[in-house]
């Protein structure tokens, strides 16, 4: 029987200095086996001393791109309005789909998400996936960019968009099955996961033994994204405040070999 793979990626390394220990603390618990390193935020340096330091680390990172927070690595988005203000901070909050771009927004936006990636390269780290902040990579206009920038840098995983758990509106499902199997499917040569989604929506996609222990399908692949964080009294938490281990009991409750050298 095909055994089925499971990626529990933490989401936002290199935000801070506490995010990031959050992240190792969460790969030390055997919580998470991957993880997304964002190049313009203030805990990238840290976040790279740290995987030159911890072999757990090593291997594990992908790059979380990033156009809605910080500021650019380049100059070419700050000449952007729709995605930084006078001072030159990113600011594009996805409340206005793009479906389209210009020629001058995608040399821009092209040019940025490059030159994040290179920056991460630069640093002696070989990506194993792409992924965005605030899922700017799910839009349409920027998906092509996204899976132009992984073709030229071989990197052969992008993530999907959201396709766990409810969701509300026929035509976000209908955007949701359009985007996967067309930028992200068989077609473009990606061998992404069959699903992804977070703690919630794989509890809700997958049923639970009797134990309360999800059942993964054998053969098919999942990402659950995480946001490891602490909270005032220095427990390891997710973004809504909830303990992370017991978040997770249910999901890696189902995979008795899961570590972090579960193959990804």
């Amino acid at each position: 029987m095909a055994l089925s793979v499971l990626i529990i990626n933490a989401d936002d390394f290199g935000y801070s200095l506490t995010v990031n220990q959050a992240i190792l603390r969460s790969f030390e618990r055997k919580f998470i086996n991957s993880a997304s390193l964002m190049a313009n935020m203030a805990g990238f340096d840290d976040a790279i001393n740290m995987m030159n330091r911890q072999t757990v680390l090593q291997g594990r990172v992908g790059v979380h791109l990033n156009l809605t927070e910080g500021y650019p690595v380049t100059r070419l988005v700050s000449r952007l309005p729709a995605f930084c203000d006078d001072s030159g901070r990113l600011v594009y909050d996805r409340q206005r789909a793009l479906v389209h771009l210009g020629r001058k927004e995608k040399e821009g936006l092209y040019g940025e998400l490059k030159a994040q990636l290179e920056k991460v390269l630069s640093a002696g780290i070989r990506p194993t996936h792409l992924d965005s902040h605030h899922h700017v990579h799910t839009e349409w206009a920027i998906a092509p960019l996204v899976c132009r920038l992984a073709r030229e840098y071989g990197i052969c995983r992008i993530r999907l968009t959201r396709n766990m758990g409810p969701v509300s509106h026929y035509i976000r499902r209908i955007y949701k099955r359009v985007y996967n199997s067309w930028y992200l499917g068989q077609r473009s040569g990606f061998a992404n996961t069959d699903y992804f989604g977070d703690i919630a929506d794989i509890q809700c996609h997958v049923k639970a033994d009797g134990r309360g222990f999800i059942i993964l399908q054998p053969g098919r692949s999942y990402e659950v994204m995480v946001h490891p964080l602490f909270d005032d009294h220095a427990n390891l938490v997710d973004s809504n405040g909830e303990d992370l281990g017991q978040r997770l009991l249910p999901i890696l409750g189902s995979v008795a070999d899961f570590s972090v050298d579960t193959p990804i």
